[in-house]
């Protein structure tokens, strides 16, 4: 897909200003997605220096082979996204994600998949090394799994839709703790880069 099919709809008749807002958008939020991942490998690393036995880079090299771990990461991604891309196209579902802030900013800024690419690998490496390497260590998986979606805006259970989105991304970062657990941080990273992917392109069909 290319860029000039997303992110235009209803604003035939001013597409040069349309052009101009959503690249400068589309800029903000990669430039807010590099700043944001930066600044989470610093407080995980930092988290992980003064507050834990392991070093950084025992963190980062523990579990199975690399093989093993990209393979294992997209398998849950890829299932775990189909799941969400499901979730955006079922009509009963479509006004209840709409609700989540996230979901309405992202839908509205037009992301080619160049940027696509960037902002969600950006975000499954720097996030897993926060939540996962960083954080549940020292909470446990429960916790930083109900503030991982927390930080996200996820938690709302104002119908039986808001509840059942709550529950999958819950879901989803335990079994991204899971992964870490059993597995090794690149899985977790993996998955959760996947995961962005497919469904920031079901959000670019949308926009």
């Amino acid at each position: 897909m290319d860029q000039d099919n997303s992110g235009h709809s209803g604003h035939s008749g001013h597409s040069g200003h349309s052009e101009s807002t959503t690249s400068l958008d589309s800029s903000k939020l990669t430039k807010l997605s590099l700043a944001s991942g930066v600044l989470w490998v610093v407080i995980g690393f930092t988290m992980i220096h003064y507050f834990q036995d392991r070093s950084i880079v025992e963190n980062l090299s523990d579990g199975n082979s690399i093989e093993i771990q990209i393979i294992t990461g997209v398998i849950v991604g890829w299932i775990f996204g189909l799941i969400g891309r499901w979730m955006f196209k079922n009509p009963k579902l479509k006004k209840t994600l709409d609700d989540y802030l996230i979901i309405r900013e992202l839908k509205s800024v037009s992301l080619t998949n160049s940027k696509i690419l960037q902002i969600s690998i950006l975000a499954g490496i720097s996030e897993e090394i926060l939540f996962r390497a960083a954080l549940q260590p020292l909470i446990g998986i429960w916790l930083t799994s109900l503030i991982f979606i927390g930080v996200h805006g996820y938690i709302q259970f104002k119908s039986w839709g808001h509840s059942l989105f709550t529950l999958f991304t819950f879901l989803l970062s335990v079994l991204l703790g899971l992964l870490f657990i059993h597995y090794g941080i690149i899985s977790a990273m993996v998955a959760h880069a996947i995961y962005d992917i497919l469904l920031l392109r079901e959000l670019k069909k949308k926009g």
